[in-house]
């Protein structure tokens, strides 16, 4: 009902995109055999709309950004992944420096702001003041070649080192069971219904969040 104005992105500029790229052949990877990637175009979605859905999340407190969650049709192809990405850099403020972690990162990262010479002016990253930084998430990493592990580590990021940035993984423990009730709905009561949820979680991570730090961080010395 919101129109973008929640999780879920505008679904018209999306459907556009997607549209315009649907022979878009996607890249095999040049690292590991990493089935997100090399599996995108085959995978079996015949008689489905949707196969998934693709969000983008906080690594530090896993809060979900707004307008930054898609529909997928065939797994995570680069199409629906950068129309994400570019859509919540539109809401990224004076935000100046940004770490971006997703577990193909070194295969996705390669061409990306040449893809984004192509799409709609509308989601084009505007100035040049950002400074961002693609790494692979630490559960990740292991199974990338050693050229990877070294140039995509979190450990050797300043002021990443003690992050896992595997936030999303964890959060796919409280939307997965949401897919029994939105499997068979029509696009826009799902989009709503998982919108809600997404909200939800938001809300329950930010109103813990003072009783996460009192269990975290050791008491101060009496003196």
């Amino acid at each position: 009902l919101g129109k973008g104005w929640a999780y879920f992105v505008e679904q018209n500029g999306f459907k556009d995109v997607l549209d315009g790229y649907a022979s878009q052949v996607q890249e095999k990877s040049s690292c590991a055999s990493h089935n997100t990637l090399n599996l995108a175009n085959t995978k079996n979605s015949r008689g489905l709309a949707v196969t998934g859905v693709g969000p983008i999340v906080c690594a530090r407190h896993n809060l979900t950004h707004p307008s930054s969650v898609g529909d997928l049709q065939k797994g995570e192809r680069y199409v629906n992944m950068d129309y994400l990405f570019f859509s919540m850099l539109q809401h990224s403020g004076d935000v100046l420096t940004l770490n971006i972690l997703y577990d193909i990162t070194c295969q996705w990262s390669k061409h990306l702001w040449e893809r984004m010479s192509h799409y709609p002016s509308q989601i084009h990253l505007l100035g040049d003041r950002k400074t961002f930084t693609f790494v692979v998430p630490k559960l990740h990493l292991p199974a990338h070649i050693v050229a990877c592990q070294t140039s995509f580590s979190l450990n050797l990021i300043k002021g990443m080192a003690r992050t896992d940035g595997e936030a999303i993984e964890r959060g796919w423990s409280n939307m997965n069971p949401v897919a029994t009730s939105t499997h068979e709905m029509g696009p826009g009561s799902r989009h709503d219904i998982l919108d809600d949820h997404f909200g939800d979680w938001n809300w329950r991570k930010v109103a813990n969040l003072g009783m996460d730090y009192t269990q975290t961080i050791p008491s101060p010395l009496t003196i």
